[in-house]
């Protein structure tokens, strides 16, 4: 016959590996139930360069197509700086310095920054932020574009991809702007230098340097 004792032994022994068992499972259950819990995703994601570019304001004509290039060759928009504009790759320094005239004269910041070459001193990995920049102080707001004069190509002496422009910018103070300014003509020469990209062909600005 089995004792009183040993009963009350048995039975202490098996409610307590029940117990341990249910707080496993209950463990288990319960750090299921807080991963469950865990907030999905991190937010909204952060803007993309378009969506940044395309809340600034811009000075492009509605009509732009069919009339003539800011940067004075006689020909449409659409048929001289427009393509570039729209992602075509500057294949001369000429078709950038043209191209970057007109971007400033219509406020394309896109191309601006497509067009700097990345060891420019101007150039910045984080283009959103450059893009704010340039939208702030960088697109000459308080001036109108007049006319460029652009000098002949010149090759580099020393180096196979690179060269130079000089080149005339004339811009006019608006009459907005509230200063003595106002209606006032400035030109500024300089010159700028480019470097070629043989992975596309393309052409872009590596620095301009001013001339008196």
């Amino acid at each position: 016959m089995v004792s009183y004792r040993s009963f009350f032994v048995a039975l202490v022994l098996l409610l307590v590996t029940l117990d341990c068992s249910y707080a496993f499972a209950a463990k288990k259950k319960g750090g299921g139930k807080k991963r469950a819990s865990t907030p999905k995703g991190f937010g909204a994601p952060p803007p993309t360069l378009e969506e940044v570019l395309g809340k600034f304001r811009s000075r492009v004509p509605q009509d732009a197509e069919s009339r003539p290039c800011p940067c004075g060759t006689g020909k449409s928009y659409r048929e001289c700086c427009g393509p570039f504009h729209g992602g075509s790759p500057c294949l001369t320094m000429t078709d950038v310095l043209r191209s970057r005239y007109s971007a400033f004269a219509w406020r394309n910041i896109k191309h601006v920054i497509a067009t700097t070459h990345p060891v420019c001193r101007d150039y910045r990995e984080d283009k959103i932020e450059w893009a704010e920049d340039l939208n702030k102080s960088g697109m000459f707001d308080s001036f109108d574009f007049v006319k460029l004069e652009a000098g002949p190509e010149e090759p580099s002496a020393d180096e196979e991809n690179e060269g130079y422009m000089t080149f005339k910018v004339i811009i006019r103070a608006k009459e907005n702007t509230g200063s003595d300014l106002t209606g006032k003509e400035t030109i500024v020469k300089e010159q700028s230098r480019f470097l070629y990209n043989s992975d596309d062909g393309s052409w872009r600005m590596l620095q301009n340097i001013r001339i008196n």
